[in-house]
């Protein structure tokens, strides 16, 4: 989801990161590096996770599975963030954008501490939450549509987890605020 969410942004409505100067390689290069360290990364921690026996299975269904890798992985996307930071400062607000993103799942670990919060449903949330914020605040109006599209996409998310009896709808629901409820907030507080 952050590969997408920066897809759309440095290509659509690059004026609110700042990176409408930004060479087509160089956006290039920030989206390669959003896949590497939001995706691969992490799907690799989680598989040596499982070679090592501290999880016992890829799926992450059961409770004590999640937590290392959702604090793992917010620790990756930190990092990338303060990469992203301190490279150029034009990069500031993707770095925000990913510490924000970083945020969300960090509570998403801290909650699973005890219940099994939908980290789907807070990735959806907070794909609208960021598209939203910055459609909202900024007037992005090229921005509609790609939100439009993720509200769409976000139902067949949450109705799927909720078909395939992975999560309860008060875990889906708690979820989606979550990660609306940060983005928004971050978007706020960057612009």
């Amino acid at each position: 989801m952050p590969t997408i969410l920066f897809l759309l942004l440095l290509f659509i409505a690059p004026i609110p990161l700042g990176a409408e100067s930004l060479e087509l390689l160089m956006k290039l290069a920030v989206v390669g590096f959003v896949f590497i360290y939001t995706f691969a990364l992490p799907a690799y921690f989680v598989y040596l996770m499982k070679r090592w026996g501290l999880i016992s299975s890829l799926k992450l269904e059961n409770l004590k599975d999640r937590r290392l890798p959702y604090f793992v992985t917010a620790i990756i996307y930190t990092a990338l963030g303060y990469f992203l930071y301190s490279k150029n400062s034009m990069l500031f607000p993707c770095g925000f954008i990913l510490w924000s993103i970083a945020a969300v799942i960090l509570c998403v670990g801290i909650i699973s501490l005890w219940w099994q919060i939908s980290a789907h449903a807070a990735g959806v949330g907070g794909m609208i939450g960021a598209l939203a914020g910055i459609l909202v605040q900024l007037g992005e109006q090229n921005l509609f549509f790609p939100l439009l599209f993720m509200v769409i996409l976000s139902g067949y998310v949450i109705s799927a987890r909720l078909a395939l009896n992975a999560h309860t709808p008060a875990q889906v629901g708690a979820g989606f605020l979550l990660g609306l409820g940060i983005s928004l907030a971050s978007i706020i507080i960057l612009f």
